[in-house]
């Protein structure tokens, strides 16, 4: 197949565009032709390992971009068009349309609603939906998404590969010999739960450490309230060693209080063979299978994540086998190959229910 992914107006090196470059580089592997339409230079731009497409979406409306794409659409065509992100739904979609694209579909990354416009026009756009997770097809049907327009395919990642020796990490970051450091990996903003994960060191006892990975605009206001509450959370910046990182940790904790869809920090946790303790919210509980790969807690439960960390601590070999199940999961469902093959296996699928 001829298939172009559209990830014009995609800026950072986030989960959508990380799921955008895996997804291209397993398509390519399976013997498509992938074509990314992204901003030149863009993080995405650079992390490809397929040819990219230089256009630019601004903002919805865009007209410059949607000539653009009129103009490529008249001289290519597609297989499959494939989009990701919600400037991108509108016109790069009508552009397929009124080019004769055969197929286009739209993945669907956030648990959030759509009004009953947005379903109408969407649904008319495009001619399927991948959503990321259960969560996220159960977020579209409630909205008004017809249940044979939609589909569920999760990701996958590459795996993460720790380059130094564990107790080295462990030795730089001030990990005492002895202690049991829970990892933090993600923006520092209100929606991930960072103040649920200060909450609950108050109540360990000393020898469990939350270490905190990463920045954002709370930042500062973290970092004061967790030195006033316990001096067992502790803040390591931005790190570009994450898999030697995640290595360190006894476990890797995801305390969001939104829904997260699929969110990468678990898969790419478990690929390190390290177990995931989470808020039970959007997909979480689809990756994570509590008491086996990891543990579950309500989310903004300080107490129940408290609760989760001592069970680890106190347990190493309970954690140790939640950590290989973890990384068998990841081989056996979750890798790029894997994911490659649900999403293709999506467009066969609409295809041949296109032709009948």
């Amino acid at each position: 197949m001829k298939i172009l992914q559209v990830g014009s107006s995609l800026e950072s090196w986030g989960g959508i565009e990380r799921y955008v470059a895996y997804l291209s580089e397993g398509l390519a592997a399976r013997g498509n032709e992938v074509v990314v339409s992204c901003q030149p230079c863009c993080p995405l731009d650079k992390n490809l390992k397929v040819k990219s497409l230089p256009i630019r979406v601004r903002r919805k409306f865009d007209f410059h971009a949607f000539s653009q794409y009129l103009k490529h659409f008249k001289e290519v065509r597609y297989d499959v068009v494939h989009v990701h992100f919600s400037p991108d739904f509108l016109l790069p979609a009508i552009a397929a349309r009124m080019r004769a694209q055969p197929l286009s579909i739209m993945t669907r990354h956030v648990v959030l609603p759509w009004t009953p416009t947005k379903v109408r026009l969407y649904s008319t756009l495009f001619d399927h939906f991948i959503a990321v997770s259960e969560a996220v097809e159960r977020q579209l049907e409630a909205s008004g998404v017809r249940s044979d327009k939609m589909s569920v395919a999760k990701a996958g990642c590459p795996p993460l590969i720790a380059t130094r020796p564990r107790e080295e990490v462990r030795q730089a970051l001030g990990i005492n010999n002895g202690s049991v450091a829970f990892g933090y990996f993600g923006r520092l903003v209100v929606e991930k739960g960072v103040d649920t994960l200060i909450s609950a060191s108050a109540g360990l006892p000393k020898g469990i450490t939350f270490e905190v990975f990463g920045n954002g605009p709370l930042s500062a206001e973290l970092e004061s309230r967790a030195k006033s509450i316990s001096l067992q959370v502790r803040f390591h910046g931005f790190r570009e060693d994450i898999p030697d990182c995640i290595q360190a940790m006894e476990a890797v904790v995801i305390p969001s209080i939104w829904e997260e869809a699929f969110p990468y920090a678990a898969l790419e946790a478990m690929s390190v063979g390290r177990p995931v303790v989470a808020s039970r919210v959007g997909g979480m509980p689809e990756i994570v299978e509590h008491g086996r790969t990891g543990l579950l807690f309500e989310k903004g439960d300080a107490d129940g994540l408290g609760i989760a960390a001592r069970t680890l601590a106190g347990d190493p070999v309970l954690s140790e086998k939640m950590g290989c199940h973890a990384r068998d999961a990841h081989r056996s469902s979750y890798t790029v190959e894997k994911m490659a093959e649900r999403i293709e296996a999506v467009y066969l699928a609409v295809q041949n229910s296109r032709r009948k």
